[in-house]
């Protein structure tokens, strides 16, 4: 395994191997958009290239291999602790090619060559009011520039974000950075706890020299601490050294302390106070500037090319997500079973998934009689924040032949996907297309992975999905639950008719190979020039 790199050279050498960097601050995920990213960079090093993959959490490389069934072992895994776009834009001019695969970063590269890998081009404010929107167009671009800078970064040993609207919170590792910028002397207040979790915890902040700043219990409830700062041309680097533990219930992280409303007093003048106060002012939509910095911009399906044209009025060339056909073996023999695979978690959060409704749908035609003897299985991740999800679903399926595999191993979801029947996904359901574009399914990576199990897909008649699915040539969609409904008795009923349709289904898969997808990507990249050594 290539060890994680933490301080490499920043410099690109003329004389040696051509440099790439693909940065995802979400690597750690092991999710869809880490294969789509984790093959670009599979393909580079293949020919010849030397690989970075840039992140701020640790993770284990053979493991993310493993999870992704990707070959990275030529790929080195560099952390960086996540000190802003700045940074980040100043460390990729050690490379030839930077790929920014991070949904909803707003980095602007300044690599010689740079490709932006899109998996939807969600507005900035897409989750604000409308009152806040306002407030952004009037105040926010009157705040002066010092105000962008918030002073207190994320470095190492950092979790992404989560919780709902009300509060927020960051996951440490046990053993954590935080990076404050120069100034006079200030107080850093934060609020510690240890959230969902029984027991208490210590923690134990030390500075840049090793000198103890403070000594906190950190309780399941959050409770604010003040760490006194002293005044500093080079700013500090503080050591959160915490108590850890294994969350379980299918988590592998390693946690320590959550940390929440993390600000600053003193020094900040008034446009510094309400930047901290209100950070979400400092989100304007309207600046794309970033953009500017890419050679191209790869968009994972022709919905999301169509919204990158609407949205960002910049053009863009698919590069759909690869899929590994050749370790899906569909089964001569199906069960009598419904797949439908996933990410748990509730709306209102993203382009959910919708397996509630979904386990309310089958409910229905169980109890009608329309599906003697089926099983539905829900598979899908589940967060602890979405635990409350998660029992929702199981309350609905009470007494109903469903089976339900949170945080499943890809063995389970490969065995399922080459032995169910039929793949049901409601993504976007409920929502209005037009105007939460992001609350659908971009392309349907899990849609095309069933199918080349040999699953025959009765799927929502919207977005990514109408891109991979025929509507009666190997699959069906649906507009209404009385769509849903027929169509999925009608594949039930008729076993010629699933066979018809799963054969084609798993001839369509093949489009989305690996294979696929490396001619593509070396395609787009000879056609933008991406892997010339010589300047822009």
């Amino acid at each position: 395994m290539s060890a994680a790199e933490r301080t490499p050279p920043d410099q690109r050498d003329p004389e040696g191997p051509m440099r790439a960097a693909i940065y995802n601050r979400f690597w750690h995920s092991m999710g869809g958009g880490e294969r789509h990213s984790g093959m670009i960079a599979q393909v580079l090093a293949a020919d010849g290239v030397s690989v970075d993959l840039i992140g701020h959490t640790a993770v284990d490389l053979d493991e993310l291999s493993a999870r992704l069934g990707l070959d990275l072992a030529k790929c080195t895994l560099r952390l960086v602790p996540d000190l802003g776009d700045a940074e980040l834009a100043r460390l990729s001019a050690g490379y030839d090619l930077f790929v920014n695969a991070t949904y909803m970063s707003r980095l602007r590269p300044n690599a010689p060559h740079a490709a932006y890998l899109c998996f939807f081009p969600t507005p900035f404010d897409h989750d604000l009011p409308a009152w806040r929107k306002t407030a952004i167009r009037m105040i926010g671009s009157r705040l002066p520039a010092s105000a962008q800078n918030l002073h207190v970064r994320f470095g190492a040993g950092w979790f992404p974000p989560e919780g709902g609207r009300l509060r927020r919170w960051t996951w440490s590792s046990g053993d954590a950075v935080l990076a404050i910028e120069p100034g006079p002397r200030r107080v850093l207040l934060a609020d510690l706890g240890r959230v969902g979790q029984p027991g208490e915890g210590a923690i134990t902040v030390t500075d840049e020299h090793g000198t103890e700043l403070g000594r906190f219990r950190v309780t399941p409830r959050f409770q604010q601490v003040r760490l006194p700062l002293a005044a500093s041309d080079t700013g500090h680097e503080l050591h959160l050294r915490s108590d850890s533990f294994a969350p379980g219930g299918g988590d592998s992280r390693t946690l320590g302390v959550a940390v929440s409303r993390l600000r600053l007093t003193g020094g900040l003048g008034v446009g510094g106070r309400i930047a901290q106060r209100f950070p979400w002012l400092l989100r304007d939509p309207a600046d794309l500037a970033f953009l500017d910095g890419y050679d191209v911009v790869l968009a994972n399906s022709a919905y999301t090319r169509s919204w990158v044209d609407q949205l960002w009025r910049r053009p863009a060339d698919i590069l759909y997500p690869p899929i590994d056909v050749a370790d899906l073996h569909p089964a001569d023999q199906r069960e009598k079973a419904i797949l439908t695979v996933g990410r748990l978690f509730a709306p209102g959060l993203g382009h959910a998934k919708r397996q509630l409704e979904m386990v309310r749908f089958f409910g229905t035609m169980v109890r009608s009689g329309a599906l003697p003897g089926w099983t539905l299985h829900v598979v899908g991740g589940c967060e602890d924040s979405q635990l409350p999800y998660l029992r929702q679903v199981e309350r609905a399926a009470a007494g109903l032949p469903v089976q339900i595999h949170p945080n499943a191993p890809r063995s389970t979801v490969h065995r399922l996907m080459t032995t169910s029947s039929i793949f049901w996904s409601a993504t976007g359901y409920g929502e209005n297309e037009t105007r939460a574009p992001w609350t659908q399914e971009h392309f349907g990576m899990t849609t095309a992975e069933a199918m080349a199990g040999g699953c025959v897909p009765v799927v929502i008649d919207r977005a990514g999905q109408r891109e991979i699915v025929r509507d009666g040539v190997d699959g069906f969609r649906w507009s209404t639950v009385e769509e849903l409904v027929g169509r999925t008795r009608q594949v039930a009923e008729d076993g010629s008719l699933r066979s018809t349709l799963a054969a084609a289904a798993i001839a369509r898969a093949r489009q989305y190979s690996d294979e696929a997808f490396a001619e593509r990507w070396r395609e787009l990249a000879a056609q933008h020039r991406l892997l010339v050594t010589a300047p822009k």
